[in-house]
């Protein structure tokens, strides 16, 4: 049973939802504090970290009540409803099965596990204590994505042939989680999995089998260069991840009709418009064609908002655990592939 399709009836007498946040982690406190802080039915109301200095000094800075020294503490409070927890990769699980056995609902960072069946506890103890817990994909949530969805869905684009995404940054810092390769580091783990997700969402499907490759760092073990092609039957995703490339993020949706071009698909910042070409067929040239501009957005604050919502007033829950296992199974079959150099059946 998916536990996201449990009603948590707790939930309907109340307005506000207690946020705690998990660990000092950069994203929390850059970007996911800042959400709930600025969410009308959210509020934060604990941190923790090993370092109580560390818990300390972040619930001073963003005015949070509660501070504790170990996850153990912040599990047992019993006045929080959700923990956001952007632990390391391969302390997911663990971490995550721990907070559900205390009855509380998680918004847990992706990539979710290191393997799809690692999530079959969770998803078994989350159901067990009848909460939920979703994968933090805050992409799904901005605007400028679910308006491309309904794009397609209007047929204006006419047939999608294929999504083509690049995605880059450059990292060298053999102490960043991100070249670690037992935390679960890499440009699959780390932003693979953004393309993988977002082509999923977009056509609202499973690809059937995928094909991929990638290079290596000698030191870090972990991939700093690859590419996989998703094959959906009658589209192709395709994608490109770099951790030792120039930034780089854009994502490619060829229509028989139409081409969109998202300038700036993933880090949207929450304070600056994001803007998307649509490319009327007839001329190559940006000036041609229809440029998109949607306001300033924070998909932070709609995600934290949308599960807050989601406990407050009972509405379906969207994307959970079991979707979570779907994207995962994805990247199991990437890196099969990338193995044994082949085409991988999902």
């Amino acid at each position: 049973m998916d536990c996201s399709q449990i009603g948590l009836s707790f939930f309907m007498n109340k307005r506000i939802i207690n946020w705690g946040i998990l660990s000092t982690a950069k994203i929390g406190w850059e970007h996911v504090i800042p959400a709930i802080k600025k969410s009308k039915n959210s509020q934060v109301i604990a941190l923790a970290s090993r370092n109580l200095s560390r818990a300390t000094a972040l619930t001073k800075k963003f005015k949070i009540p509660k501070s504790y020294g170990s996850y153990k503490e912040l599990y047992e409070d019993k006045d929080v409803d959700v923990i956001y927890n952007p632990l390391p990769n391969h302390l997911h699980i663990k971490s995550s099965i721990e907070a559900c056995k205390n009855k509380k609902n998680l918004l847990l960072e992706k990539p979710l596990s290191l393997k799809s069946k690692d999530i079959d506890p969770l998803i078994k103890i989350a159901s067990q204590n009848k909460v939920i817990v979703k994968e933090a994909f805050m992409v799904r949530h901005h605007p400028q994505w679910r308006w491309v969805k309904e794009y397609i869905k209007s047929g204006k684009i006419g047939s999608i042939s294929s999504i083509s995404t690049v995605f880059s940054y450059n990292n060298k810092n053999p102490k960043n989680i991100r070249n670690i390769k037992n935390f679960g580091g890499g440009a699959i783990y780390d932003i693979g999995c953004y393309p993988t997700v977002i082509s999923r969402f977009l056509l609202d499907k499973e690809p059937k089998r995928v094909i991929a490759t990638s290079k290596n760092d000698k030191k870090f073990k972990t991939d700093f260069l690859s590419s996989a092609l998703l094959d959906f039957g009658d589209i192709f995703s395709t994608f490109t991840v770099a951790t030792q490339s120039t930034y780089s993020q854009q994502v490619v949706i060829l229509g028989t009709k139409k081409t969109v071009v998202i300038e700036n698909p993933f880090n949207a910042i929450a304070n600056k418009p994001t803007t998307f070409v649509i490319y009327n067929g007839k001329s190559i040239y940006r000036k041609d064609n229809t440029i998109k501009v949607f306001p300033a957005a924070d998909q932070y604050e709609h995600q934290v908002t949308k599960f807050s919502n989601e406990l407050i007033y009972k509405t379906k829950i969207d994307y959970g655990l079991l979707d979570a296992k779907k994207n995962m199974k994805v990247l199991d079959a990437i890196f099969m592939s990338i193995k044994k150099k082949k085409w991988i059946k999902i």
